[in-house]
């Protein structure tokens, strides 16, 4: 199994903060987001995890490399100003067969979240949560048949859960993600986001991909300096941390 980590965006709106330096090398309570993620991986877990940097990529692949992991690779995507999913692509040409899980670099997640998450890794599987009040910038959820994602989307006005940035990719859903992925391309261009992927899925009804509800467990988002500071905050408080 691999892991796909997109870390290749600018940060713009964290502002001075990321004048200089990628999303993630930001420090949230004294360590790198890139770090915070890593220590929630279970890092012996995966045959290889896949960084996929972008701007200010040699600052992020030296922190990584000085660290000397065994399993994880720090690749650049030079056309980082377009939507992520062409950072996902890069990554998707590192190998050809196996099993995978995307994440965003800006988030935080407890170990704990892991360890649930295993348990409902099956065809496509998109994490969300039900506890959140969920905001415009929020990309929600609705479920169909079977609690299937029937609609993703941040302008939802009906919705059921919220998407928290993770998605597991069965190795016998291979072939289907990836003509998703081209799809997705075709259909949105330089503007494709990881998430136009699961709607492409949901749309074929019979690929509609499922959801490990991992509500209660608590998460930061790390997106403006306002989440900067909730983060901080919350991980004094969450016993999860």
């Amino acid at each position: 199994m691999r892991a796909i980590v997109l870390a290749a965006g600018t940060g713009s709106r964290l502002g001075e903060i990321t004048q200089a330096r990628t999303k993630g090398m930001v420090e949230v309570s004294g360590k790198k987001l890139i770090d915070h993620l890593l220590n929630f991986l279970e890092i012996d877990y995966f045959q290889e995890i896949l960084i996929i940097g972008g701007f200010y990529f040699e600052d992020l692949k030296a922190h990584i490399d000085k660290q000397k992991f065994r399993n994880i690779r720090v690749l650049e995507n030079k056309e980082y100003l377009k939507g992520n999913i062409f950072t996902l692509v890069k990554g998707l040409n590192e190998f050809a067969e196996d099993s995978f899980l995307i994440t965003n670099v800006d988030h935080i997640y407890p170990p704990s979240m892991f360890s649930k998450m295993k348990e409902s890794f099956s065809r496509v599987t998109a994490m969300c949560d039900f506890d959140r009040k969920l905001t415009d910038d929020d990309m929600k959820v609705r479920l169909g048949e079977n609690n299937r994602i029937e609609k993703i989307s941040k302008q939802l006005k009906e919705f059921d859960c919220g998407y928290i940035g993770m998605t597991y990719v069965d190795s016998s859903m291979n072939t289907v993600y990836r003509n998703a992925v081209n799809k997705a391309i075709k259909k949105n261009g330089d503007k494709a986001v990881v998430e136009n992927i699961l709607q492409i899925l949901a749309d074929e009804k019979i690929n509609a991909p499922g959801i490990c509800d991992l509500s209660g467990i608590g998460w930061y988002e790390v997106d403006n300096a306002e989440d900067l500071r909730n983060a901080e905050k919350g991980l004094l408080n969450n016993p999860n941390f």
